[in-house]
């Protein structure tokens, strides 16, 4: 983990789990906050880091868990909506929906750039990989759901959708003010918008 995903302080360090066997580099790493020491209880759901920024242990693993029953995110979703813009440009789009042994990607340009549209199927090893960087490196289940400015009109707005089974959905938007993972989202998606004539 480069930085942490709630407030973007890259002062973080792995949380270590279990019964240690104290040393004097283990010592000096705890004194220095190079590591921290997470206790005995174990559970699949521990988070690996602390950041010393915001307080908080991150680097959860993506797994959802409702009425007692854990799924992992990446077993759950079917579908990825991505869209960025403003006002007076429009607002480029990638749509990514899975049904039925089939993976469709869409990339729909904006409003001043009609003639960069996309529509293809996706492999099912591109999809897992990019669910992969979502959850696993870029902690998308820890982000609050909306960044905004106040301050400015118009700008830069964004919005990622994750559509699960069961019709649920987690919607993460923002308007002119953006997650700590932000370039990472964008250069996630920008090959996409790349096959597709459009600069993102």
């Amino acid at each position: 983990m480069k930085k942490c995903p709630k407030c973007g302080s890259r002062h973080i360090a792995p949380i270590l789990y279990g019964m240690p066997a104290f040393d004097e580099e283990m010592a000096r790493q705890i004194k220095n906050k190079e590591l921290v020491l997470g206790g005995c209880c174990i559970s699949r759901r521990e988070p690996r880091y602390h950041c010393f920024g915001c307080g908080r242990d991150v680097g959860t693993p993506p797994i959802f868990v409702r009425n007692g029953r854990e799924e992992d995110y990446r077993d759950i979703v079917t579908g990825i909506v991505f869209s960025d813009g403003g006002y007076f440009g429009g607002y480029q789009e990638i749509s990514i929906k899975k049904s039925k042994g089939k993976i469709m990607l869409e990339v729909i340009p904006a409003f001043s750039m009609p003639e960069s549209f996309l529509q293809r199927e996706m492999t099912e090893k591109e999809w897992n990989r990019l669910l992969d960087r979502i959850y696993s490196k870029l902690y998308v289940h820890e982000w609050k759901k909306n960044f905004i400015d106040p301050t400015i009109m118009d700008g830069e707005q964004w919005e990622l959708t994750l559509k699960l089974t069961g019709g649920r959905q987690r919607r993460y938007s923002g308007s002119n003010a953006f997650p700590p993972y932000w370039g990472e989202l964008k250069s996630t998606f920008r090959p996409f918008f790349k096959e597709a004539g459009i600069k993102l």
